[in-house]
């Protein structure tokens, strides 16, 4: 695996570092891969206690989909190709037999959202920001996580963010229940949050995960990512989109 990184440690407990820091983390097709095959070896290794999902270096945790790559310039069909694998990777993550953590080490932006969403516990730096921001480029979020933040928040407040589509600070997103801890990069960098979860058993933290999950989603949540998934695809065809994601290039260029 090149583009993200997985380690096993001795105390039982697996970490997933996303490895394109150069890009902000964001993902590929190939990441994508990356992913589904990382995420399958820890779900089947029945000795880890929980995983730890990360990103390198001290600027983002994901900004989304590289833009070269998950471009606005394509038809519902080929983006609906497209999204799904990465829809597929959100489920993974959301209904792992172990509990999942993000550790935030930088902004969550659009799809680095979405995946930190997927996530059972979410541990933001206090100087990075994150936001739902698929609502500034004509589309709404194509991986699940937008379903997902339906379960993780109130409808109310998960319904507000994705419309506002923007980037919120750590406090404020503590306040809404979506951080559960503000840290320091240092703290975050050297895994001291998860210290407490170290001294439960394999079979204790499964237990608690099943709980979780009965509690958290509905029967039917893969039906509701995968109808997310078809909704965005019908929006990424638009006019509005293509130039919404033109005008983003553009800016960056500039920069």
């Amino acid at each position: 695996m090149e583009q993200v990184q997985l380690d096993i440690k001795q105390e039982n407990y697996a970490v997933l570092t996303l490895q394109r820091s150069a890009k902000m983390n964001a993902v590929t097709r190939q990441m994508t891969r990356e992913l589904k095959e990382a995420l399958e070896l820890v779900s089947s290794d029945h000795t880890l206690k929980f995983l730890v999902i990360t990103g390198e270096g001290d600027r983002a945790f994901c900004t989304g989909g590289d833009l070269n790559e998950f471009h606005g310039d394509m038809p519902a069909d080929e983006a609906y190709n497209l999204l799904r694998p990465m829809m597929e990777v959100l489920h993974q993550i959301a209904t792992m037999p172990i509990p999942v953590i993000a550790l935030l080490n930088g902004q969550a932006r659009g799809g680095g959202c979405e995946i930190a969403t997927a996530c059972d516990f979410r541990y933001g730096r206090k100087e990075a920001k994150f936001g739902f921001v698929q609502g500034n480029l004509g589309i709404t979020p194509g991986w699940g996580g937008g379903t997902l933040l339906y379960q993780r928040l109130t409808s109310g407040n998960a319904a507000h963010w994705l419309m506002d589509a923007e980037m919120y600070d750590a406090e404020r997103t503590l306040h809404l229940g979506w951080l559960h801890k503000i840290s320091s990069l240092e703290d975050i960098k050297g895994l001291k949050d998860i210290q407490p979860f170290l001294n439960k058993t394999a079979a204790q933290m499964r237990v608690f995960k099943n709980q979780l999950l009965k509690e958290s989603f509905p029967e039917d949540i893969y039906e509701r990512m995968e109808e997310e998934v078809r909704l965005c695809s019908d929006l990424w065809e638009t006019e509005e989109h293509k130039l919404a994601v033109e005008k983003f290039m553009n800016t960056r260029k500039k920069l």
